[in-house]
């Protein structure tokens, strides 16, 4: 996880740790190496130019992601304004929604076997069956802010796994729209 960068010289090294990656990213996107490098480095500018805009310090891997993803379609706006974008552009993912939702809830089920019971059980039934959190503490015969705390530290837990395993790509309301397993991934 990112930690926050608090003064410009942090923001500064933090966003040059990225460089590479932002361009790994744009690169599978654009049909040469050249223009990935372009495409990186007007990133890096816009990101330099805006950081004044960032709204949250812990969310600035997002966030860079999202001005990459933003400088490329417009690159291939202004190569041919009237194309449709490329696939791996798209709102929806290659593979679509449902299917990263599966993959997505696999790996989740993974993880919430791995946890702690006192944890695992409260954050299955509000996630997994949907009960509401007053039911789920009169199944578990525990106080209801027992309950709230445990589901709340165990869904943090969940999606500290699923940050640390793999990384989202969200589009402007939050949904995800694309993923891609880090390298100890082992979804």
């Amino acid at each position: 996880m990112v930690q926050a960068a608090t003064s410009g010289v942090d923001f500064d090294a933090t966003v040059t740790e990225f460089a590479g990656r932002l361009r790994a990213f744009i690169r599978r996107r654009v049909p040469d190496g050249a223009t990935a490098d372009d495409l990186t480095q007007e990133t890096l500018l816009k990101v330099f130019r805006s950081r004044a805009s960032l709204p949250d310090a812990q969310r600035l891997e997002a966030w860079l992601y999202r001005i990459a993803r933003n400088t490329l379609i417009d690159y291939y706006r202004r190569r041919r304004p009237t194309a449709e974008l490329p696939p791996s552009l798209a709102e929806e993912p290659a593979d679509g929604p449902d299917e990263l939702r599966t993959a997505v809830l696999r790996t989740m089920q993974r993880f919430l076997a791995e946890m702690p019971e006192t944890y695992r059980e409260p954050v299955r039934l509000a996630e997994m069956e949907g009960l509401p959190l007053a039911k789920i503490a009169l199944r578990l015969n525990l106080s209801l802010s027992a309950v709230k705390a445990r589901v709340r530290r165990g869904r943090a837990m969940l999606k500290k796994k699923l940050q640390d395993c793999c990384r989202f790509e969200f589009d402007r309301l939050g949904k995800v729209i694309g993923w891609e397993g880090r390298r100890t991934c082992k979804c």
